[in-house]
C-alpha cells in the first residue's frame, strides 16, 4: 500500500467526518447520549474540514515530508487517545450507540496511524525522500 493510498484515505474520511459533524451536530450528541455540548462536535467537525485538506496536499506532493508525517502521528495519536478520554469520562453517561461510534473511529485512526507509522518507518532507500 502506498503512502499516497493512505494520506487519500484519511483525507476521505476527514472530509467526509467532517461534513457529517458540521449538519448533524445536534442530532448526534443526542444519540451519543453525552453531556458535552453540541458545539464539541461541531468544532471537531470545523477542524477535519483543513485537515482533510492538508492530507489531499500530502497525498498529491512527490514525496513525503518527515515533518508532515510527524504532523499527522501527532495529531492522530492525539485523536485515538482524546477518543480514549472521552469515553473514560463519559462512557458511564454515554448510550450504547454513542460508545460504538467513539470506539469504532478511535479503532479507525489508530489503523490509519499505524499506515503511516509503518511508512516513516521503512528504510530511507525506500523512500524518494524524507527531509
Amino acid at each position: 500500500m502506498s503512502d499516497r493510498f493512505v494520506y487519500r484515505l484519511d483525507s476521505l474520511a476527514a472530509i467526509t467526518m467532517g461534513v457529517v459533524l458540521l449538519l448533524w451536530a445536534a442530532p448526534l450528541t443526542r444519540l451519543a447520549g453525552w453531556p458535552i455540548p453540541q458545539a464539541f462536535l461541531f468544532g471537531v467537525g470545523l477542524f477535519l474540514i483543513p485537515w482533510a485538506g492538508f492530507n489531499a496536499w500530502v497525498a498529491a506532493q512527490p514525496s513525503l515530508s518527515l515533518r508532515a508525517a510527524r504532523v499527522h502521528l501527532a495529531v492522530d495519536a492525539a485523536w485515538v487517545l482524546g477518543s480514549g478520554a472521552l469515553l473514560v469520562a463519559y462512557g458511564s453517561r454515554m448510550s450504547g450507540v454513542g460508545i460504538a461510534i467513539v470506539a469504532a473511529q478511535a479503532v479507525a485512526v489508530l489503523g490509519v496511524f499505524a499506515l503511516k507509522l509503518v511508512g516513516v518507518a521503512r528504510p530511507r532507500s525506500s523512500l524518494p525522500s524524507l527531509e
